[in-house]
């Protein structure tokens, strides 16, 4: 089920559509969900860095522990 994140379809046609598809361009990540006022979902990159799974923002630091 989508979720009401804004960028939550996004998300959504990432985890469904092949990644070929995905590189397109087809269903990208979002700019940076501050721009659009919602929360950042972090995942881990490399045990140093942080993602979000909505959008291309990435960041120093262990944040998907928190």
């Amino acid at each position: 089920m989508i979720n009401k994140h804004p960028y939550g379809i996004r998300y959504w046609w990432r985890e469904r559509l092949p990644w070929f598809l995905i590189n397109l361009g087809i269903a990208d990540k979002g700019k940076d969900c501050e721009l659009v006022n919602a929360e950042h979902s972090w995942y881990n990159i490399d045990e140093k860095s942080s993602g979000c799974y909505y959008c291309k923002v990435s960041s120093k630091g262990q944040k998907w522990k928190s």
